[in-house]
């Protein structure tokens, strides 16, 4: 977003910043207790303070991974990140034949219901 800008009683132009998005998904609230968190592509060393975090309390909780593990990502991103790159049992590559053919019946029967379809899908 593009700030407006306004003019004031001396004539010169400010910026206002009332168009800025205040509820960044991972600040909002002030759960990072002034701390600024890191933002953008993951380090291969925090893969492993996240990987060694999960090994050692579990999955859940991911707002309570900043303060105990020293990482300073919020829980949304430590929760995405887990879910959809470091997760042990995570399958990534093509689907096989008999994979393919089960996702087009279940979407025949259930339409665009993906996360009700992928409960059917071995992962």
């Amino acid at each position: 977003m593009s700030p407006t800008t306004n003019e004031s009683e001396d004539g010169m132009l400010s910026e206002d910043q009332t168009d800025f998005p205040l509820n960044d998904e991972c600040n909002f609230g002030g759960s990072a207790g002034g701390v600024v968190l890191k933002k953008g592509p993951w380090t291969s060393a925090e893969d492993a303070i996240l990987i060694d975090y999960v090994k050692k309390h579990g999955e859940g909780n991911w707002n309570a991974v900043q303060k105990h593990s020293g990482l300073f990502r919020c829980g949304k991103s430590c929760r995405l990140r887990w879910a959809n790159h470091l997760r042990p049992n995570l399958k990534k590559g093509a689907f096989t034949p008999e994979e393919e053919q089960l996702i087009i019946e279940l979407h025949a029967k259930m339409g665009n219901k993906w996360a009700r379809m992928a409960a059917h899908v071995s992962v």
